[in-house]
């Protein structure tokens, strides 16, 4: 019988959960990670399940394509020889975007979890030939991420930069060693030290900052009641920190007039990056399935104009888009999200943010909101630059 590795992201847990349950109910043997704790020895034991499977499963999401550990058992795996089998359990993930090996290999679908679709993973397994003999000698070991590592100060101080996944990490733990009771005190001051870091990211920073206010307007509030043990919390520590720590924007002192209803973060830019980075914005924004147009503004700004394709369009009505404003002075860039009017570009030539940001399109806003995308931007944003401090 062929035994089968899972990878995933523990964002995707339930969905994953769900595929891991099927599979077992027709008899393919799965192993996961999710009774393991964290460290070195529980990496260990993941690089020898590898070692032993006949077929890796990857679980592709946004979560899993970006999490360092994921990333890392991927590369392991193509280094072995074994098979690969790529599974859609996510929306977000634009397979023509994919880059080698998931982009050379078929991908089954199981975002909707109809039987169907896992009828069709089963009938893969079965079909994909036997993995070729392990290298000898074997690929050096891939070193642990650093959000399996246990302890939150060698974590901080490392002299590694850390990636997106791993700062994510890093908070959601931080959050919940106070959850657990550990002395609000003692979680301030790692929060601190977190927050000194050079290449710490701006979304992380203000959910850094907000935390730390949470603990200086309680000072005395007792330790979170430990929530109860839940699988997720002996899975691995690769998914994004939970909404307790939320971000909070404060109003900056600047030169950008601050457009009611509007959302607004700043980020540290060099002016030379700014239009690389408004690029890369549009093409994201595209590949999402997004229509965009940029314009300059009468503040010296540039204003990117996004409007959804398909029922979106029919949904929010044909002058509803949403409007990212950035604005440059000196090393900071400041980027403000609010709702107006589709304008075509070739007619609106220099316009102003107050035009194009009509209170009377709060209803439109909240629609925006409600799928999250002002959020999504930022966070797209937040982890190409660096956090500025309020």
């Amino acid at each position: 019988m062929k035994q089968v590795f899972v990878s995933y992201s523990r964002h995707n847990l339930d969905a994953v959960t769900r595929l891991i349950r099927d599979l077992n109910a027709v008899g393919v043997n799965t192993w996961h990670d999710q009774t393991l704790t964290g460290g070195q020895r529980w990496w260990d034991n993941i690089l020898a399940n590898i070692r032993d499977c006949d077929i890796f499963v990857f679980a592709l999401s946004p979560e899993s394509w970006e999490s360092a550990a994921c990333r890392s058992e991927l590369d392991y795996v193509c280094k072995l020889g074994k098979q690969i089998l790529p599974v859609l359990v996510s929306d977000g993930i634009n397979i023509n975007l994919l880059s080698p090996p998931l982009s050379e290999i078929q991908i089954t679908d199981c975002r909707s979890g109809e039987k169907d679709s896992v009828l069709a993973l089963v009938k893969s397994i079965y079909s994909t030939p036997a993995s070729p003999p392990l290298p000898d000698p074997l690929p050096p070991l891939p070193p642990v991420p650093l959000s399996y590592l246990s302890n939150l100060n060698d974590r901080i101080e490392t002299t590694e930069t850390m990636d997106p996944e791993d700062q994510k990490t890093l908070l959601f733990d931080l959050e919940e060693e106070l959850r657990k009771g550990r002395s609000p005190k003692e979680v301030r001051a790692l929060l601190l030290r977190f927050r000194g870091r050079d290449d710490l990211l701006a979304r992380i920073g203000t959910k850094i900052d907000a935390a730390l206010k949470s603990l200086d307007d309680n000072p005395t509030a007792q330790p979170l009641k430990p929530a109860a043990p839940t699988p997720a919390q002996h899975s691995r520590q690769d998914s994004a920190p939970v909404a307790k720590i939320p971000p909070v924007v404060q109003p900056q002192v600047d030169d950008v007039p601050i457009v009611p209803g509007s959302k607004r973060f700043r980020y540290t830019c060099p002016s030379g990056d700014n239009p690389r980075l408004v690029s890369d914005v549009e093409r994201w924004l595209q590949s999402q399935g997004f229509d965009t147009q940029q314009m300059q503004t009468d503040n010296q700004g540039l204003l990117l104009q996004i409007k959804k394709r398909g029922k979106w369009r029919d949904y929010l009505g044909m002058a509803t888009s949403l409007n990212i404003g950035f604005h440059q002075s000196g090393d900071a860039l400041t980027v403000q999200i609010g709702a107006g009017n589709w304008v075509d570009k070739a007619a609106a030539g220099s316009v102003g943010m107050f035009v194009l940001w009509p209170l009377a399109i709060s209803a439109g806003y909240g629609i925006w909101e409600q799928q999250k995308m002002p959020e999504k931007v930022f966070d797209f944003i937040g982890s190409r630059l660096t956090y500025k401090s309020q």
